[in-house]
């Protein structure tokens, strides 16, 4: 009998594969007459139950291309990135280079970064709460050293800019109640997903806004994140910004 180990990973192996099972693996196996079929029931199991995890968590993938064809996609996927943890929650991660790869979806650029995007909802729910920053907090630290110190976005952000109208693309295919066309000509997009209390918000930001929170999850400081930002975006107001999202759940601590 193979070492436990190696049996492990042939039998892995095989169910990534869809060629027949290895002789090496089915010696291993009792021979009923069905050990072949038991095991296709068991590698079909495999295939479709982490797929529908991928249909889960990319719904407006799935919309986009069709149920039929993004089986095919979860299939190829699961076969090439098997999940890694016991739980399905976060399966998917390298969903979105994995359709940028695919040279049949070069005609549907758009869809890695709405893959970012519904990755990024599902991550932001399951993040770590955490407390609102709050007038408190902020009144103890005299102005002149806010500059200069860091200001700490909740553990939820993610940042995502995309060439595409991602944001209206995502927002128009929640559910099947319109059949809206959105140009691609539409422009770039600047995304934020967010989950400051029990719901995951997805705002559609400026490129300073983005450019000013990416650089402060990067551990920038208040002044040298918001520079980087006006470069980018030389209308980008702080001020408005901060008036609108200091104390709004954006932000949890400041350092």
């Amino acid at each position: 009998m193979k070492p436990l180990s190696e049996l492990q990973q042939i039998f892995c192996d095989a169910l990534r594969s869809p060629s027949p099972p290895p002789q090496s693996l089915l010696d291993e196996i009792e021979d009923d007459g069905l050990r072949i079929e038991r095991f296709n029931v068991y590698r079909n199991n495999f295939i479709v139950l982490n797929g529908d995890a991928l249909a889960d968590m990319y719904p407006v993938i799935k919309r986009l291309v069709g149920e039929e064809a993004f089986r095919m996609l979860a299939t190829a996927y699961v076969r090439e990135y098997p999940p890694m943890d016991r739980a399905l929650l976060l399966y998917g991660e390298r969903f979105a280079e994995f359709l940028a790869a695919m040279p049949e979806l070069s005609g549907l650029p758009y869809l890695s970064d709405i893959a970012r995007l519904e990755y990024a909802w599902t991550d932001a729910y399951h993040a770590e709460d955490a407390s609102r920053l709050d007038e408190t907090q902020l009144s103890r630290i005299p102005a002149e050293s806010l500059e200069n110190l860091q200001l700490r976005p909740h553990p939820s952000l993610h940042c995502i800019s995309s060439d595409y109208p991602v944001y209206r693309i995502w927002a128009v295919n929640q559910d099947d109640s319109t059949d809206e066309v959105i140009s691609l000509d539409e422009g770039p997009s600047q995304v934020i997903v967010i989950r400051p209390d029990r719901e995951v918000e997805i705002r559609e930001v400026s490129i300073g806004e983005l450019r000013f929170l990416d650089n402060l999850s990067s551990g920038e400081t208040i002044g040298k994140a918001y520079s980087l930002a006006a470069e980018a975006d030389p209308i980008f107001d702080l001020n408005h910004f901060f008036s609108r999202h200091l104390f709004d759940g954006t932000f949890c601590s400041i350092n």
